[in-house]
């Protein structure tokens, strides 16, 4: 926790040591005042008077021809000594307010200071510029603000990063089949292509392929939107899980084995994208590991009461310290025999997605035995 004070108590410390300061040199001034004035004003009178006023002062009876003198100028000396102090009084109060407010000013510029370089960091940041860093403060207030303006251009920096990234990477993706379709088309409408069936399947495998890309980007720019995820529907996983595996086995066919455990987990889902996100993972599995054995879906409660849905397998697994790679966009982890396996790269990420867009959150990671697993974790009572 910060030991910074607050701004209030800041302001209110730099008002209370300004009025103590200068009450503190006023009361100094005066009363030295004072004593000049009257010593300045003995001064003037007449040897006999000041003796007069001298032996008073000590206690002492003064001469008479003495006393009498200073009865006389007596008049003069009270006005001396009553107006000028007056004057005086006035003449240090000004001084010292101009004084006490120059220290004030000072010192407030010191609070304010940091509040300017968080102003110039801002205008920074809406410059498009957000390689910015703020020191913090001296107050909480100040400190607060500039972390959260640091962290705040941080995070701009890297969203700046990787909207970049996905746009190369977007490009990248579809320069190949619509290559392809076009340099196709075109020698079809020249002639110089011959038009078959075949190839015309050909092309349209590479219409499927755009389209698929499109529709995952499209999930994923609506992600942490009001419309991603528009349905909680309390159920049970296992419902679904078992409806989405079999229709998942009947597309794929005798090549791919699917195989079930499911336990009662009970949980609030928008079965689209729920489906969805079970499709990306079983394809994923299908595309690395298809050729290793049977792939594991099940369902259940952990012993922390958390419903989940888990695919595994028994394929290669991920390559070492890439676990985190598997939720960025366009990542692709290379087969056992070094086929890259194709697809668009985008599939854990369009499940991470969904996943947080149900309050869930997917784990990845490889199984002791061998081969991967992805797992979504429901919160408890989501």
């Amino acid at each position: 926790m910060s030991r910074r004070p607050s701004l209030s108590i800041l302001a209110a410390m730099l008002v209370s040591f300004t009025q103590i300061i200068t009450i503190a040199l006023l009361y100094i001034s005066v009363d030295w005042y004072i004593d000049h004035v009257e010593l300045s004003a003995i001064e003037t009178l007449p040897d006999d008077a000041r003796s007069a006023f001298v032996s008073l002062n000590n206690g002492e009876v003064p001469d008479q021809d003495d006393l009498a003198a200073l009865v006389e100028l007596y008049p003069q000396l009270e006005e001396m000594t009553e107006a000028t102090p007056i004057v005086g009084v006035l003449g240090f109060g000004f001084a010292l307010i101009l004084f006490t407010s120059a220290i004030g000013v000072l010192l407030a510029y010191r609070i304010v200071a940091p509040l300017t370089r968080l102003t110039a960091a801002a205008e920074q940041i809406g410059k498009g510029d957000f390689q910015v860093e703020v020191e913090p403060g001296a107050t909480k207030e100040v400190e607060v603000l500039a972390t959260t303006i640091n962290r705040m251009a941080s995070e701009l920096l890297a969203l700046e990063t990787r909207l970049k990234f996905n746009s190369r990477a977007v490009a990248h993706e579809l320069r190949t089949p619509l290559t392809v379709l076009q340099g196709n088309l075109q020698g079809m409408a020249d002639g110089v292509v011959e038009t078959s069936e075949e190839r015309v399947r050909a092309l349209l495998l590479q219409t499927q392929s755009i389209s698929g890309v499109v529709d995952q980007l499209n999930t994923l720019s609506l992600a942490g939107t009001a419309d991603f995820i528009t349905a909680n529907t309390e159920t049970d996983l296992a419902l679904h899980v078992s409806d989405t595996v079999d229709l998942f086995q009947a597309s794929a066919g005798p090549a791919i084995d699917c195989r079930m455990e499911l336990l009662p987990a009970p949980a609030k889902i928008d079965p689209p994208r729920f489906r969805q996100a079970l499709l990306a993972l079983l394809e994923n599995a299908r595309k690395y590991a298809g050729e290793f054995g049977p792939i594991e879906v099940s369902t259940g409660v952990d012993d922390s009461g958390r419903s989940f849905v888990s695919v595994s397998d028994h394929g290669p697994g991920l390559p070492s310290n890439v676990e985190h790679s598997s939720f960025d966009m366009f990542w692709r982890s290379a087969a056992a025999d070094g086929r890259g396996g194709g697809g668009s790269g985008l599939g854990l990420t369009v499940v991470k997605a969904i996943a947080e867009g149900h309050g869930a959150r997917l784990e990845v990671g490889n199984r002791p035995d061998g081969g991967a697993y992805a797992t979504i974790i429901f919160n408890d009572g989501e």
